[in-house]
């Protein structure tokens, strides 16, 4: 036989004789670690019980020394503080207490000044404790205390434990404070404990609470820090009362060291044995115990030689045949050996084996093949559990879906249970309760979170079912966790966005009626709250959109929308309604005041310029107000109603809030009959102009008119420009409005410049809307073409504020027009951003003076001012100054000696028809021809 090609017989004997020796060692290993273990355990157990009794035994000293020096302390007469001797005379008398005290008793007032002692030395009335900690502690708490180990007292340079008593009036102040001390480096009542010695060396400590040994056999250790080591120690025992471990001395000898925390005071008792003390025994009884471990191995070796001589040889046969059975094939696989008896049996059996074998592994090969499949290539994390919890199968997939390896679960079956988020487990603990049968977890399919092991939340399906054998016996649980986070996801952003506005984020017209349905469903249970529903529409946004972009009023909405939700109580609903139009819901409002107070606030939020793309915007907004239940119980009525008033406050003025009332609803439907009648009258004619004449001061002749709107409504009769004009522009109709205003009036004044009395200049105003429009400078210039007007007698008038809403684009318009020929004109001037700046930046003709400053010139000093200083301001940058709303010869002289150009106003003339203004002209070129001949 090769060493290097043992027998199967060798190896066999080989491998039981290892096996052998392996399980004698480690039962060798295990018995010694075990009577070690326990050997230490009964030791410290027994040293713990010593700590214990001897820290009794010091709870019980310190108590009874506080207890006499609390007696005494109590029963001080009254008047004895007020009297040093007597007091002195009283502390001298305490024979009792000074047999525990040899520095003698003391007596402080409640200031910490000392008032007498108990030596008869004199003493320093002077000298106070009111610094030290136990003195104030005493004071604070009215209660007796050990003190830690201090250098005050008579005994200077000592080490003393200061004991206190509180003295108190009869009505439970502390008048006084009685001390009784004893040094530590001196016999004391603590002294006999560190003379207990503890087996051979072990030795006793008292360790106070920050560290200090108190008490130890040599002086010099009093006063200093514990070794290094025994710190952890001292804090666990101070911590949790009591404490066993091992730590290096002071002389880096090994101690086993029990600790016990004392009851009276925050101290501790500690005890030490060197290790190599304890262990001696164990050394001797370990020495014995490997060497009759070493001789039954010895004998174990030879037995199992010896046997498995006897055992193997008639095996070798049919070891080479298994030796090689893997490289056989077909009927080679089986062996046959002409024996009989159990040889025999044993070959028979063996090649049943193998032909079962074989069958056995061609179905496990095409089942594990069919398997990998399955478990390799899901996403799912499938599992077998067996009925103590424990795994026997686990997917791959597990390491996707939780975090955790297929080891770590097997190592740590609890993961499962742990892994469920906290705010699920309760869901998932009921559904388990309701089986009732731990072994039954045939429940539907449940979808909880789980936490992964990186920390992440993820959503899972879970099913369940019980594995049961053919005889009923429970063997375990399969089941299968499916990722179904990104489905969740999925579908919470779609709910999100079925509800929510995209642009904002805030809750859109669906989730705002809802929750105003449950707001009232709430009013109808609390009587005395208010529940209020705010409509808040931008002023003017239609035009800001058009100008500056869609892109810049999506910022804008975005901006507002983070400024409103600043304004929310954490009950309150806040939605974009749909275009410019915000909601809100504030239920839980005692009165109407709030709803005031939160629309100033609404209307302030938006007092600060936005900045969206570089360039200031400064909005106002327009509120309406409806409350449950005085405006309506339902939502749908509180809707309705709060958008009512929203729009009467754009009517009143904007920039402002109105409550809902009544009479609004006629007003709405008055406003909507006439939104809808304004395109039908266009088409049949209803819409028609007037003409205002507009004078030249110097020359007293008429130069221009101001083509002026009207509608006669076939049914209501003739409608105000105030009342059709706003809702022409809310609703955009105001384009269309403007170009056939601009269309018709270039008509007529073609006609007036071919056929009238004189060309006449015609000035046409021009809404913020029209101007914003792409094709505005090209309507304008086919409006000339068209009619075949002449560009110089077309004038258009431009308020302030659609200029500098945007003033680049502005500014580039009004060059072409410019360019044109076309004259230029700012109307309403000294009611918008009136500035000097853009009127040198802008090409303008004109400045209109607005009527609201004419109207009072004569009598309020600042609108004299004014118009005097728009006179000035127009005429330093050489541009025509015209003032409107002219209605008395004093406002004329008013203005002619302030050397105003032209003048507008019922003193000239009213707006006159195409014929009137034809018949007035006439007229005055007649009467002016008369004057001039006369002269």
């Amino acid at each position: 036989m090769s060493f290097l090609h043992p027998s199967l017989r060798a190896r066999m004997t080989l491998a039981v004789t290892c096996l052998i020796l392996v399980l004698m060692v480690i039962t060798g290993l295990v018995s010694l670690a075990f009577f070690e273990r326990e050997y230490e355990r009964s030791m410290t157990e027994q040293q713990s019980s010593v700590v214990r009794y001897l820290a009794g035994d010091v709870d019980a000293t310190l108590t009874n020394i506080q207890e006499a020096l609390l007696v005494n302390a109590q029963s001080l007469p009254d008047n004895i503080l007020r009297n040093p001797q007597a007091a002195q005379e009283y502390l001298s008398s305490r024979t009792g207490l000074r047999r525990f005290f040899k520095n003698h008793l003391h007596l402080y007032g409640a200031d910490g000044h000392l008032i007498a002692t108990s030596a008869q030395h004199h003493h320093d009335i002077s000298e106070s404790i009111a610094g030290q900690p136990y003195f104030k502690q005493t004071i604070q708490q009215a209660k007796p205390v050990i003190s830690d180990p201090t250098v005050h007292g008579h005994t200077k340079g000592s080490a003393n434990i200061v004991f206190t008593a509180p003295v108190k009036d009869p009505d439970g102040h502390v008048v006084a404070v009685m001390t009784g001390s004893f040094n530590l480096y001196e016999k004391n009542p603590l002294s006999r404990y560190v003379t207990i010695t503890l087996g051979k060396s072990g030795i006793l400590r008292l360790i106070s609470g920050n560290g200090q040994v108190l008490l130890h056999a040599k002086n010099a250790r009093i006063l200093q820090d514990v070794a290094q080591g025994a710190g952890p120690l001292v804090e666990k025992a101070l911590r949790d009362g009591t404490a066993t471990g091992r730590h290096f001395g002071m002389s880096n000898q090994v101690l086993i060291a029990s600790l016990q925390r004392l009851k009276s005071v925050n101290w501790v008792l500690a005890a030490s044995y060197p290790e190599e003390e304890v262990y001696a025994r164990v050394a001797t009884a370990r020495h014995w115990f490997i060497v009759a471990t070493l001789a039954g191995m010895a004998i174990a070796v030879v037995l199992v030689l010896v046997m498995m001589r006897l055992l193997t040889r008639p095996l070798s046969q049919l070891a080479t045949h298994v030796a090689t059975l893997p490289e056989k094939t077909g009927d080679a696989r089986f062996i046959h050996l002409p024996v009989n008896g159990e040889i025999g049996n044993l070959t028979g059996a063996f090649n049943s084996m193998v032909q079962e074998i074989d069958q056995s592994t061609l179905a496990l090969r095409n089942s594990e093949q069919r398997y990998r499949i399955v478990t390799e290539f899901t996403n799912d994390f499938t599992y077998w559990r067996r009925p103590d919890g424990s795994f026997e199968f686990i997917s791959p997939a597990c390491l996707e879906v939780t975090g955790y390896s297929r080891e770590e679960l097997f190592a740590q079956p609890s993961l499962m249970e742990e892994m469920i988020h906290p705010a699920d487990r309760p869901m998932v603990d009921q559904m388990a309760a309701e089986s009732g049968d731990p072994t039954n977890c045939n429940h539907e399919e449940i979808e909880y979170r789980i936490i992964t092991k990186g920390g992440s939340t993820r959503w899972v399906r879970h099913n369940c079912r019980p594995i049961i054998d053919d005889n009923g016996t429970f063997l375990g649980r399969r089941g299968c966790r499916s990722d179904i986070t990104e489905r969740k996801q999925l579908a919470d952003q779609v709910s999100h966005m079925v509800l929510h506005d995209l642009l904002t984020g805030l809750p859109n017209r669906s989730l705002f009626a809802d929750r105003l349905f449950l707001a009232t469903a709430q009013k109808d249970r609390n009587d005395r709250e208010l529940t209020v529903v705010l409509f808040f529409g931008i002023d003017r946004f239609k035009l800001i959109n058009d100008t500056l972009g869609h892109e810049t009023g999506d910022r804008l909405l975005i901006m507002i929308a983070e400024r409103l939700r600043k304004l929310l109580h954490p009950n309150d609903t806040l939605c974009r309604f749909g275009g410019d139009v915000f909601a809100f819901i504030l239920p839980g409002r005692e009165s109407r005041h709030e709803a005031v107070t939160m629309s100033y606030r609404i209307l302030a939020s938006l007092s600060d310029p936005f900045n969206p793309t570089g360039q200031q915007v400064t909005l106002s907004g327009s509120i309406g107000i409806a409350i449950c239940p005085q405006d309506g119980s339902d939502a749908e009525t509180l809707q309705k109603n709060a958008e009512t008033a929203m729009y009467d406050a754009k009517r009143s003025g904007k920039n402002c809030f109105r409550f809902y009332a009544r009479e609004m609803n006629a007003q709405a439907a008055e406003m909507l009959r006439l939104d809808n009648s304004m395109p039908l009258g266009l088409a049949n004619g209803d819409f028609y102009l007037h003409y205002q004449p507009q004078l030249d001061l110097k020359n007293d002749t008429v130069i221009a008119v101001e083509a002026l709107l009207r509608w006669r409504h076939p049914e209501l009769g003739m409608i105000p420009p105030d009342r059709f004009i706003p809702l022409a522009e809310d609703s955009g109709f105001i384009i269309k409005l403007g170009e056939w205003v601009l269309r018709t009036a270039c008509m007529q004044c073609a006609e007036w410049q071919k056929n009238g009395p004189a060309p006449l200049r015609i000035a046409i105003n021009v809404s913020g809307r029209q101007f914003s429009e792409p094709d505005f400078v090209d309507m304008v210039a086919a409006a000339l073409s068209d009619s075949g007007l002449a560009p110089e007698l077309l004038e258009l008038e431009l308020t302030e504020s659609l200029l500098i809403s945007n003033e680049q684009q502005a500014l580039q318009k009004l060059q072409l027009l410019k360019n044109m020929g076309i004259f230029l004109a700012i109307d309403d001037f000294g009611t918008g951003y009136s500035s000097l700046a853009y009127l040198k930046h802008f090409p303008l003709d004109r400045l209109k003076i607005d009527k609201s400053f004419i109207n009072d010139i004569l009598s309020d000093p600042d609108d004299a001012a004014i118009t005097e200083a728009i006179i000035a301001m127009g005429h330093s940058l050489k541009l025509k100054v015209i003032a409107e709303g002219v209605e008395t010869r004093e406002q004329l002289v008013f203005l002619e000696d302030r050397s105003c150009d032209e003048i507008q106003g019922y003193f000239l003339s009213k707006p006159l028809s195409e014929h009137d203004l034809h018949v007035f002209v006439t007229a005055r070129l007649a009467n002016k021809a008369v004057e001039e001949s006369s002269h």
